[in-house]
């Protein structure tokens, strides 16, 4: 019997698991993920400017839950989009990344 390589694999019946479980599993990982990102970016710039009376901190709070929802979103649907294969290659490559210390979200 042959041993079928993965595009193989893929044209047989059931040969990939591409179904909505899959999709919304990978909207879930890529919602929390890139909500984690938009959480430190919009935590991190949004209030830059300062400010004598503290309005840079209030600025950076409402990025900070600004970039939480808009990542949270956007991560979602685009995690929906790509599917469960796609979305982990993204967070491994984070992970990846992160533990090397060349972690840049906006460079992803």
């Amino acid at each position: 019997m042959k041993e079928l390589n993965i595009f193989e694999m893929e044209q047989i019946a059931a040969g990939t698991e591409d179904n909505l479980f899959t999709r919304l599993a990978a909207a879930a990982l890529n919602g929390v993920v890139t909500g984690v990102w938009g959480t430190l970016i919009g935590g991190t710039q949004s209030g830059a400017n300062g400010g004598l009376l503290g309005f840079g901190l209030g600025g950076n709070v409402v990025g900070m839950f600004w970039g939480l929802a808009m990542g949270a979103i956007t991560g979602a649907a685009s995690g929906f989009a790509m599917g469960w294969d796609k979305s982990l290659a993204v967070v491994e490559k984070a992970f990846n990344n992160l533990f090397d210390g060349q972690f840049v979200p906006w460079a992803q």
